[in-house]
């Protein structure tokens, strides 16, 4: 059956469902590694609450694609947005810098049972600096997560999902970022929109963090590397 879509900010009534679709899609051998085996249950009881917080936040935005029908999350897109201050000007690297201490307490803090924090936050953390040394401090937008649940892949939502941010973007002259693993093929859809490879981060001893024997069961995972995109503003 063929299936409309509304697209629109999320609300914190739906967070256990955008939980849910984070847990269904965070599957990769680095997904297991980091959160453990517990499953997309595990991950949307420990993340739903996280998630509901973050939805108060004025850099925060999830935008969701919904069932016309049924009403059901079926997609979503967390994005980070360019924020000012009353003054007009970004936020100070003082305050960003303990804002974010904070973020990364209260994340490992409500990470699901069986984590390997050194590893969830050794790669956030990577990935934060990544991109702090790419865009030095450049105002953008940051693609965060992007999910979409298996039953409804197929039907352009993500592409949707980003292309409404992308239209924001533009008419504010500002870049779009975004990291995503290198063998992900949704690489292909980011070049499509317009979003060019800028940076790698390589995590390559994940010896440091577990056993050779929790690796073998995360499908002898040694390395990973996630590449960074950039979509840069539109031309007039």
């Amino acid at each position: 059956m063929a299936h409309d879509y509304l697209i629109e900010e999320a609300t914190s009534t739906d967070a256990e469902a955008i939980a849910n679709l984070f847990g269904l899609s965070w599957i990769s051998p680095l997904s297991r590694l980091m959160f453990g085996d517990g499953g997309a249950q595990a991950l949307t009881s420990a993340m739903g609450p996280q998630i509901a917080r973050q939805m108060t936040k004025l850099n925060m935005l999830y935008l969701v694609a919904r069932d016309s029908v049924t009403q059901d999350v079926v997609a979503v897109a967390q994005w980070t947005l360019p924020v000012e201050d009353s003054s007009g000007t970004s936020e100070s690297q003082q305050n960003q810098g303990e804002r974010q201490e904070l973020d990364d307490e209260i994340f490992a803090k409500n990470l699901p049972s069986g984590s390997n924090i050194e590893v969830v936050m050794d790669f956030t953390v990577g990935l934060r600096t990544l991109e702090q040394q790419l865009l030095e401090g450049e105002k953008h937008y940051s693609l965060d997560n992007l999910a979409t649940h298996p039953e409804h892949r197929g039907q352009g939502l993500a592409s949707r999902l980003i292309k409404w941010v992308l239209q924001r973007a533009d008419e504010e002259r500002t870049l779009v970022y975004l990291e995503t693993g290198s063998e992900n093929a949704a690489r292909r859809m980011y070049e499509r929109l317009g979003f060019k490879e800028r940076g790698v981060y390589v995590m390559d001893d994940l010896g440091r963090f577990a056993s050779k024997e929790r690796l073998e069961a995360c499908g002898g995972l040694t390395a990973h590397r996630h590449v960074a995109f950039v979509r840069d503003v539109a031309m007039e």
